[in-house]
């Protein structure tokens, strides 16, 4: 059992609870929580408060996941020109703040996206780019689109 005192912050050993430790009497623990409710626990499931852990923000998944860029790729990536990297940001960033997403969740800049992924952005959202931008850049479109067959 881990030492606490009266005006310790503490949670419950599972960490659903915490608060500051108001009272003791015998093997009772009175924990005020922050919204005003005092719980009582037995002083053997109280534990010094840890703050929660952050978790990890994660880009990439499935096969994706820290893979490297073969020299194709990453020469078909240096290729990309900056007007199709600025729309394709555009489009993804704007993705991003559809109404039906979960608000809970953020999706990471285009711009911070490691080059696996940024790769993989570039090939999902270029066929949405508007024709007249496209055209100038066939050999790119070509080069994604056979990207997207190797894939499979």
């Amino acid at each position: 059992m881990a030492s606490v005192s009266i005006g310790d912050r503490v949670s419950d050993l599972t960490g659903t609870h915490d608060g500051k430790l108001v009272d003791i009497d015998g093997s009772t623990g009175y924990v005020l929580q922050a919204n005003g409710v005092e719980v009582e626990f037995p002083l053997a499931r109280l534990k010094p408060y840890e703050a929660p852990k952050v978790a990890q923000v994660r880009t990439l998944s499935g096969a994706l996941r820290d893979t490297a860029l073969s020299p194709q790729q990453k020469a078909l990536l240096a290729a990309v020109p900056a007007e199709i990297l600025a729309a394709v940001a555009r489009s993804y960033e704007a993705g991003a703040e559809a109404p039906d997403r979960d608000a809970t969740r953020t999706r990471t800049e285009f711009a911070a996206l490691p080059d696996q992924k940024r790769l993989e952005v570039i090939r999902i959202y270029l066929p949405s780019l508007p024709q007249r931008l496209l055209m100038q850049h066939m050999k790119l479109v070509v080069a994604m689109r056979d990207l997207g067959k190797a894939r499979r």
